[in-house]
């Protein structure tokens, strides 16, 4: 009798156990586990990769010297990252600097015109990556790669360097830009992703 009530309490306890490492994750959870993956396999394999893509840019490889790496979770809703969509970002945030620095209040000329609708169709272009990433939001993308390093910008002259680079869920590696470029047009983007019509489909991150 003893020995059957220890069997019936053995397998309660089994049963709870596998209850509680059934328990349904949250979307968050999942998120953070998958960029945690990602993460330790770019520490132990993935990284020659980025390093190879980010002194392959450099104007003297040789000059090289690496100093830190920072990493963080990529998802959908973070437009920024997506490669089309930071291009338009950045094309679009160049054009509105030259734009007002050339143009000031003029809308009406025929080369103000010219640029407003090359800079209308950056907007098209960006609101149309917006509404993609909005089909299925919140979905792990990658790791976003910070790389910190000092190189020569000129013959003996070593400067600090970013770059961030996307490595992205299925491995493959694109170099967005140098840090500097990268809070300029972030800066942008949330300013330009608040205002009609991306502020009604798109949360800023």
């Amino acid at each position: 009798m003893v020995k059957i009530k220890t069997l019936q309490m053995m397998a309660l306890m089994a049963l709870m156990l596998l209850t509680i490492g059934c328990k349904h994750q949250s979307r968050a959870e999942l998120i953070e586990k998958f960029g945690r993956e990602k993460m330790d396999y770019i520490e132990k394999k993935g990284f020659p990769k980025v390093q190879k893509m980010i002194v392959n840019n450099l104007k003297n490889p040789k000059s090289y010297e690496p100093i830190s790496t920072d990493m963080s979770i990529v998802t959908s809703d973070m437009v920024i990252y997506d490669s089309y969509a930071f291009v338009a970002l950045r094309d679009l945030e160049r054009a509105t600097r030259n734009f007002n620095e050339e143009f000031g209040n003029d809308t009406t000329s025929q080369e103000a015109r010219s640029e407003l609708d090359a800079m209308q169709n950056l907007k098209d272009l960006l609101l149309d990556r917006v509404k993609y990433a909005n089909i299925l939001p919140g979905r792990f993308e990658g790791i976003d790669v910070y790389h910190q390093f000092y190189a020569e910008d000129r013959p003996g002259h070593k400067t600090k360097k970013g770059y961030h680079v996307i490595f992205h869920k299925n491995n493959q590696v694109t170099l967005l830009c140098d840090h500097d470029e990268y809070l300029r047009v972030k800066t942008f983007a949330r300013q330009l992703l608040k205002s009609p019509p991306f502020n009604s489909i798109q949360k800023t991150d």
